[in-house]
């Protein structure tokens, strides 16, 4: 009797596990082949673990057009990296879920310890749309071979010493003309410059590295409140007209026209055209590319300022989208295990140490165990852990994670700065028309 019962047991848990339902996700992303590579070997090894959900990664190219046209047919992926400039439009429509809800139920550190500046709220602050996974900073690079040649001392690593004055004094010492002048020569050729102190990433009209400078100036685009225009401020026009004067003053830097003839700014910095460059973290990996391949010794700084320290932080978010879980307890469940698991540094670390990203998660930026988990020698400049790392508190977010009709608002930024920095149209004149173009936009802000 009791050996009938045992065989009858272990045929239901037989049973059971032979019916177990396996849940399909997909995670939806983009990238490079590095990074498109470590995702999908992230997902291989959630899917070894978690035996009855099945992750499928899909790497897509034109991703806003293909990511769009899958929202509007009711047929969008679980999980998926989140267009910053879309987000939160998306989340107001009721098409994301709101990970709030998840992180009462489950508040899971690997979520809630991420930097602050990386969380996507909506609905007066009240939701959360999604998190960032990956952090990008704004930062200087240099070529330390021009700074040793001309004798000029490399960029400190302490925010508070790198000043604009001291930036544009640097830039002037590494600017020389065709007969080895710089601009503090009176007879310098500004006609014919061999090689330029600087380079402005977006050449001054892409918000990434230009907005950072006008906040250090206590100028911006949009007010605190999102109600008012702050583009034609005394601050923002200050700080403008001294970026321009940079390129065509002082001629201490290259001009968006001349730089965009480079395919990178990074080769402007390998070939010795230009000594600094102002960009984002993501031109790290391409750096240590060149300086492995071409034999270039770079270093990073902090980005310099005017009055004040400030730094920006850009990093897409991941969201889950609500038709893909369609109210399926079981589907929502897997699919938050997912964005747990793919949220954890540890998970993408190969990116990280590559250069292409930073983490995410504050632990990774203030305990050594873990810094020294994706500081990579081969990669990272000695200087980096002074000079970026020890930087996070001073990144701020872009008007992305909070602006409404943001996409729109900066699309005008960028046009009426190419105006200013490729037209050389009066700057007072073309930010007070940009202003004007911006008035009827301005709506508030999602989290507040």
């Amino acid at each position: 009797m009791r050996f009938r019962i045992f065989i009858l047991v272990l045929t239901v848990l037989f049973s059971v596990l032979l019916t177990a339902k396996t849940i399909e996700l997909t995670f939806a992303f983009w990238g490079d082949q590095l990074e498109a590579k470590a995702v999908t070997e992230a997902c291989e090894k959630f899917n070894k673990t978690h035996p009855n959900i099945k992750v499928t990664p899909m790497h897509i190219p034109q991703y806003l057009e293909k990511i769009s046209a899958m929202i509007a047919s009711g047929n969008p992926p679980h999980i998926a990296y989140l267009v910053e400039s879309r987000v939160l439009g998306w989340a107001s429509e009721g098409i994301l879920v709101d990970l709030t809800e998840l992180l009462q139920k489950d508040p899971d550190p690997i979520i809630k310890n991420k930097l602050p500046q990386l969380y996507w709220y909506y609905d007066g602050g009240k939701k959360l749309a999604g998190v960032s996974f990956a952090a990008e900073f704004m930062i200087t690079y240099y070529n330390k071979d021009l700074f040793d040649k001309a004798k000029v001392p490399y960029p400190p690593t302490k925010p508070e010493e790198w000043t604009w004055d001291k930036f544009v004094e640097t830039a002037k010492k590494l600017t020389f003309d065709s007969k080895g002048r710089t601009p503090y020569d009176p007879k310098f050729d500004p006609k014919n410059i061999v090689q330029y102190g600087a380079a402005i990433g977006g050449g001054g009209t892409s918000p990434w590295v230009l907005y950072p400078l006008l906040w250090s100036n206590g100028g911006d685009i949009v007010d605190e409140s999102g109600y008012e225009v702050r583009l034609d401020s005394p601050e923002t026009m200050e700080a403008l007209q001294k970026i321009y004067d940079l390129i065509y003053k002082e001629h201490a830097a290259i001009a968006p026209a001349a730089a965009d003839a480079f395919p990178s700014l990074n080769v402007a910095l390998q070939t010795g055209q230009v000594a600094m460059v102002l960009d984002g973290q993501w031109a790290m990996q391409e750096a240590a590319q060149m300086a492995k391949e071409e034999g270039m010794r770079f270093g990073v700084a902090p980005l310099p300022y005017f009055k004040t320290p400030v730094t920006g932080v850009e990093g897409a978010p991941m969201g889950i989208f609500k038709d893909a879980v369609k109210d399926d307890p079981e589907v929502l469940q897997a699919t938050w295990e997912f964005y747990k698991f793919i949220q954890n540094p540890e998970q993408v670390v190969d990116v990280v140490r590559s250069g292409l990203w930073q983490p995410t998660t504050l632990d990774w930026y203030t305990k050594e165990e873990y810094i020294n988990k994706w500081l990579n020698p081969e990669i990272h400049p000695a200087e980096y852990k002074a000079a970026v790392i020890d930087y996070y508190p001073y990144a701020r977010p872009y008007p992305n994670a909070y602006l409404k009709n943001v996409a729109e608002i900066n699309t005008i930024v960028v046009q009426e700065m190419s105006r200013i920095f490729y037209g050389n149209e009066d700057i007072a004149k073309v930010c007070k028309e940009a202003a004007e173009k911006i008035k009827p936009l301005l709506a508030g802000r999602y989290d507040k």
